[in-house]
């Protein structure tokens, strides 16, 4: 899908606008992060502020030694002590909102556990009318040691989730760099071989004033050019070092279109977008497009084909959609459309360009989907987290 060997146009470049701080999503989960940051320190900054301010109201009149009163001020103050210094730990070592969740809700949950164990504990002191700021003192102690439990336990599990997460995360990035290796190691091989044949047709006894053989040769090198984009691709966006900015998807739509409009002449290519289609994104998104609307023009006859793109801003999502009433996607594909590898019996694609696809709508936060369009045809619609609107201009 992702190779056409109909549709030839020359690399596009999308206009991008000035960069942003950063998107809207990781600006919320930062806002998140901090409040949960924020509540650890605040829970254990309160206990240690009771437990101290309950130890000298009760405690210390009681006590003659320093030692013991040194001994009675950390036992009170300490707990409180450890789960603010954990919300410090969370707030330098940038843990994951998973994480920082996790590690709230064992903390909390250690409190309330060990805190509903005191009262069940005091139960009978509280019915013979016994000392309340007694009993409360017991409270926040005991409630302060398992919420420190609690924070160190959530601290431990939040870890655990972070090495599942990156052992995750460098068995996905091997296989697609192993997929990607075969994929240029297979298809360049068969370009090249095939560019050499071409090449050795063109001898001057018997040259052909036909321009078949330097089309071919033409047709190879460009997707030779194709494949080694198509990588570049996938390989910065498995780094992980891309840089997003403010983008309009309306005018890289009609950019697109008019690219495969011009190669398909025959095909009816109709776009109805609103303007300020703004999402965050980087200047691969032309390819999720190119790739959706190349694959509607290959792999249907062109022959009263029409392919309708359609666009709008609903509620703070931008949503795309590309349908067009061709054949259909075949069976035997449909449901592993998107993995890599993944085409038609008699798809001229190497099988990467829907996969490529997906990966990148997936790394702007978005969507996509696919089903059947009445009475035929194929629909694949995306969606996007709508941009935050750029005031560095005004």
């Amino acid at each position: 899908m992702s190779n056409r060997d109909s549709i030839h146009r020359p690399r596009s470049k999308t206009t991008l606008r000035a960069p942003i701080t950063e998107p809207r999503s990781l600006m919320f989960d930062r806002r998140r992060r901090t409040f949960l940051v924020a509540l650890l320190v605040t829970v254990g900054v309160a206990f240690a502020v009771a437990g101290l301010t309950l130890w000298f109201v009760l405690i210390r009149p009681q006590t003659t030694a320093l030692n013991q009163a040194v001994l009675g001020i950390i036992v009170h103050v300490l707990f409180g002590y450890v789960v603010m210094m954990a919300g410090v730990s969370i707030a330098r070592n940038e843990f994951s909102i998973h994480q920082c969740v996790t590690v709230v809700k064992w903390c909390c949950g250690g409190a309330a556990f060990m805190g509903l164990l005191a009262v069940w504990r005091a139960l009978p002191e509280l019915r013979a009318g016994a000392n309340l700021l007694g009993i409360l003192n017991e409270l926040v102690l005991i409630g302060s040691v398992g919420a420190a439990a609690g924070v160190l336990v959530g601290l431990n599990r939040g870890q655990a989730i972070r090495n599942r997460e990156l052992v995750s995360q460098k068995e996905t990035r091997e296989e697609t760099l192993v997929f990607l290796l075969r994929l240029l190691d297979h298809d360049i091989g068969n370009h090249l071989f095939a560019i050499s044949n071409h090449a050795r047709s063109i001898r001057p006894s018997t040259f052909d004033p036909s321009p078949t053989p330097s089309e071919a040769i033409e047709e190879r090198a460009a997707n030779i050019e194709r494949l080694l984009e198509t990588a570049n691709v996938v390989l910065e966006s498995e780094t992980g070092d891309t840089s997003f900015d403010r983008v309009d998807l309306s005018s890289v739509i009609r950019e697109q279109a008019n690219i495969v409009r011009a190669d398909a002449s025959d095909v009816d290519l109709c776009v109805e977008l609103t303007d300020e289609l703004y999402v965050e994104c980087d200047r691969f998104v032309g390819d999720v497009f190119r790739n959706l609307l190349e694959n509607a023009v290959v792999h249907n006859p062109s022959d009263d084909l029409t392919v309708t793109v359609t666009g709008s801003v609903v509620d703070d999502a931008v949503k795309v959609a590309i349908e067009d009433d061709g054949l259909g996607i075949p069976d035997d594909v449909r449901q592993d459309l998107f993995d890599p590898g993944v085409r038609g019996d008699v798809s001229p694609g190497d099988g990467i360009g829907l996969y490529l696809v997906r990966k990148l709508v997936k790394s702007y936060d978005g969507s996509i989907s696919m089903s059947d369009r009445s009475p035929n045809g194929t629909r694949f619609q995306l969606r996007f987290p709508r941009a935050a609107i750029d005031n560095s201009s005004s």
